[in-house]
């Protein structure tokens, strides 16, 4: 049999072998595992999580000759093996799970491996059969060991008296040797960060190697295989136990040293110095301190026999290997192989079929070539900020003209045909094709993927990245009138595009980036920029696809590849734009593999351009122009949410006098609206500012605003969309208003509440702050409480009071039956929480229980301790309102579908 037919025997038995691995656990059941494991409080909620999977794998799914069971003998997490009689007995799994570990941590392995062991202590005592396979496990990470290489400690003099799950803490002498165990120094399975099919392929590998184990009775040297589902985690803790001056260490470098090691790629230039291995070399003759001893018997717990195309895989994600403090401060981002198929398939039909061969083709932030491996130019020129990524990207695309490190934002920004100094740093040749082209009228295409940071990019304490933003390009855009978009990354590398364009008067030119659709919305950020850039550039064609297809992304938020065309004599500003909404799926093998995924055209999404003007954030606020001469009030308070008041020095929300409150209400897109705190009620400031007084001239803007804005759920693909003015003039929108000022009252981030603190007042008595928001009568809530005694407190705060704005507005205006049900619904709930708000109130006096107008959000503290029996049928007509408001957003032209 030839050697070619016997390797392809093999690849089909590897095939199958994972199809079967796929049809015993599916992916469904790997995602409810993965959620399961992020909700995770406890212990005990990972080791649930665990044993449903493990359950699922090895007694729901098994096959016709195996029986296996799982139980937990001597209380261990879990315990899988043969049910009695079985001749299949190799198969014996000890579990034990942990919550708030880091397994990629000798010692966190080291101490469930203690516990293990003092688990086969007791089970030896007690006659059952040894372990063959042991799991540790935690909400993140998983690892699996041969359980015959830690027999040997069943016969050492340890503290065997004690409990197992303290043996850690009792039995520091077995802790001590597990620690220097180089059995333990085996890498975890990650289920964190990436996409589902990554982390679903790295539970498949789980599994796989547990099986294999167990067909070899646990006696074969067991070695984890290296694969894009472990490499992440390999890196990290290489890059931990490498280097003995870790602080000169660039993280692309790491990385490029990495890729070497255990590829084996270029071993003329990457090798231990000889006689002495502390030493390692790079080309350039650059010497590097390791900890060489370390980094072997790191590596020999790797399986590193690799196929070209294998290596070719592991070096193309090393882009996604560089830490987080570096690359995602700078916004980074991997591209992975298919999307760069599909994009140059886009350009291919938006340019020419043929542009790689009659194009000049410059990918200025090319990191390790990810865009343009996979294919052959005639005239590609390759840029990247990271000087090390061009070692770590060499042997991909060696048809290039040049690859020169460069610094697309702050480099040679000034140069121009005329105006070459001594100093510039692009390459002659690109110089001078750049010119070549011009002059010939030759195509030129700029195309990659740039970072995506913005200076905007608050932290949870308000730190900002502002540093990122500061480029020469920044603040030519800043001259130049492109308001806040300078501050984006991917914009800078636009403009920068756009500039080199211009300067060098390439009128046959063509944009093709990667970037955050967001931009396409427009409104107040964008605006300004695109302006400038779409009366020059068109948009020939693009796509949309979640931002959790690249690696370590969130899947919240849009991206675009899209194809723009310099054509300024016809570019317009265009209202909307058109782009085909995709996603990537397995194929029918089912095989996470770049050749088996398939790129599904789900949709056209259209992307509205929202001038600034017609924003609703801008119409919200229009009423205030009336208020511009009304003072501010002194001694507010600077809320954070409902009860909590900010700390920070200089807070930015105000109260004007006569003000029923502030709403929050950031940017104008549907993320902003629900996430991020970005849109939000209160009765007195809030210290984020980004909003406005609620006034009684206002209020059914607002109203209609925070409805609007919080009804609509976000997907990743309408997260950017914009919202729009509504149509006040529809049969519907007086009927919107009414429902959206009862859906203000009762929904989750309206925080309307009473306090009675001596530093704050809003009315004419002191340590009283009203709560203008408060829907029921003065009338009604003495009715209900001038006969009981124990709310005397409450009766003498409401005796000389009067109503509230909102109860007023209440009464004088007419609701369709879905919020007069909430409001009904609301005010039982009300009631029925009333008798206890004594009570409560001595255990919690900072919820201010004993005001009169106390608000939603103080009464459903109340509801937590106490449950009304009409709860439960207010959030369902609430839900019912809160769709309906959904529905008539789209109606009134709010929102384009």
């Amino acid at each position: 049999m030839s050697r070619q037919l016997v390797v392809l025997q093999q690849r089909e038995l590897e095939k199958q072998h994972r199809n079967k691995l796929k049809n015993r656990l599916k992916k469904k059941n790997a995602d409810t595992l993965f959620k399961s494991l992020k909700e995770a409080v406890v212990e005990k909620d990972v080791e649930n999580a665990w044993r449903k999977v493990f359950t699922e794998y090895y007694i729901d799914n098994q096959s016709k000759d195996d029986e296996y069971q799982i139980k937990s003998p001597l209380d261990v997490d879990g315990f899988i093996s043969a049910k009695s009689g079985n001749l299949v007995f190799a198969l014996r799994i000890l579990l034990e799970f942990k919550n708030g570990t880091n397994l990629t941590k000798v010692y966190d392995r080291a101490r469930i491996i203690c516990q293990c062991i003092h688990y086969m202590k007791k089970f030896q005592e007690n006659g059952l059969e040894l372990p063959t396979v042991i799991v540790g496990a935690d909400e993140d990470q998983a690892f699996v060991l041969v359980a015959n290489k830690f027999y040997k400690y069943l016969n050492g003099d340890y503290n065997w008296d004690i409990s197992p799950s303290s043996a850690y803490k009792d039995d520091p002498s077995l802790l001590r040797d597990l620690v220097k165990d180089a059995n333990l120094n085996v890498y975890p399975f990650q289920f964190t960060g990436g996409n589902l099919n990554e982390r679903y392929n790295s539970l498949l590998d789980l599994f796989d190697s547990i099986d294999s184990i167990s067909q070899n009775d646990g006696k074969e040297v067991y070695k984890v295989k290296v694969s894009p589902a472990t490499i992440v985690g390999m890196f990290d803790e290489f890059n931990h136990i490498a280097f003995r001056e870790p602080e000169k260490i660039k993280p692309v470098q790491a990385v490029n040293m990495f890729i070497h090691m255990i590829t084996g790629k270029n071993e003329d230039d990457y090798y231990f110095i000889p006689r002495n291995r502390n030493l390692y070399h790079l080309p350039g003759d650059k010497k590097i301190p390791v900890f060489g001893v370390r980094i072997e018997e790191y590596l020999n717990h790797y399986d590193r026999n690799f196929t070209v195309k294998e290596i070719d895989r592991l070096t193309s994600i090393a882009d996604r290997l560089i830490e987080a403090s570096e690359r995602r401060f700078k916004g980074d981002f991997w591209t992975p192989d298919i999307w760069a198929q599909e994009a140059d398939k886009i350009m291919q039909e938006a340019i020419d079929p043929h542009y790689k061969e009659t194009s000049l083709v410059w990918d200025c932030a090319a990191g390790v070539r990810n865009l343009t491996r996979q294919f052959k130019y005639d005239n590609l020129f390759i840029s990247t900020y990271h000087k090390d990524e061009i070692l770590l990207g060499e042997g991909y695309n060696p048809e290039a003209k040049e690859v020169f490190q460069y610094d697309f934002l702050n480099d040679d920004v000034d140069l121009t045909p005329y105006n070459r100094k001594s100093e510039v740093k692009m390459p002659s040749s690109l110089f001078n094709a750049l010119i070549a082209a011009s002059k010939r009228n030759k195509r030129v295409v700029f195309y990659t993927n740039p970072p995506y940071g913005t200076a905007n990019n608050f932290g949870k304490f308000g730190t900002s990245k502002a540093s990122i933003a500061r480029s020469k390009i920044n603040l030519i855009m800043k001259n130049n009138g492109c308001g806040k978009a300078s501050q984006q990354l991917y914009a800078q590398f636009m403009y920068r595009t756009m500039k080199i364009i211009k300067d060098f008067n390439l009128k046959n030119s063509y944009i093709c980036f990667f970037t955050n659709a967001r931009f396409l919305t427009g409104a107040d950020y964008w605006e300004k920029f695109n302006n400038q850039f779409f009366s020059q550039f068109t948009l020939v064609k693009g796509n949309i696809f979640s931002a959790g297809e690249f690696s370590d992304t969130a899947e919240s938020w849009p991206i675009t590849f899209s194809v723009y065309k310099y054509d300024p004599d016809n570019a317009q500003v265009p209202n909307s734009f058109e782009l085909s909404l995709q996603e990537s799926t397995l194929n029918e093998n089912n095989k996470v593999t770049i050749g088996s995924l398939n790129i599904n055209n789900r949709m056209t999404k259209l992307m509205t351009n929202v001038k600034t003007e017609n924003t609703l954030n801008k119409w919200v606020k229009e009423p205030l122009a009336y208020y511009k001469d009304v003072s501010r009030l002194e001694g507010v308070p600077q809320l954070g949410s409902a009860m909590k008041s900010s700390k920070g020095k200089n807070p930015s929300g105000y109260v004007l006098k006569d003000s029923l409150g502030y709403m929050v209400f950031n940017s104008d897109n549907i993320a902003e609206g629900t996430t991020n705190g970005g849109v939000w009620l209160t009765s007195g400031s809030a210290y984020k500012g980004h909003g406005l007084n609620v006034m009684p001239r206002g209020v059914d803007r607002v109203v209609v605003g925070f409805a609007a804005r919080r009804a609509i759920t976000p997907t990743w693909y309408n997260a950017q969309d914009n919202f729009e003015v509504p149509d006040v003039n529809s049969k519907i929108y007086q009927e919107f208003v009414n429902d959206s000022l009862v859906f203000s009252l009762f929904e989750n981030a309206s925080y309307q509440a009473s306090y009675r603190r001596p530093e704050w007042s809003n009315c004419n008595i002191s340590g009283k702050w009203i709560n203008q928001w408060f829907w029921i009568s003065k009338d009604k809530v003495l009715e209900e409480i001038e006969d009981n005694s124990s709310m005397k407190t409450m009766y003498e705060d409401i005796r000389t009071d009067e109503n509230r704005y909102i109860a007023n507005e209440i009464s004088k205006r007419c609701f369709s039956e879905e919020a007069k049900n909430v409001i009904n619904l609301a005010t039982k709930v009300w009631k029925d929480t009333l008798e206890y708000r004594p009570i409560m109130n001595e255990d919690e006096p900072s919820l201010y229980l004993n005001a009169w107008d106390a608000g939603w959000f103080q009464i459903k503290q109340v509801n937590k301790q106490f449950p009304s029996s009409n709860y439960q049928e207010f959030t369902e007509k609430f839900s019912e309102l809160k769709q309906k408001i959904a529905n008539n957003v789209y109606k009134l032209g709010m929102l384009r579908k």
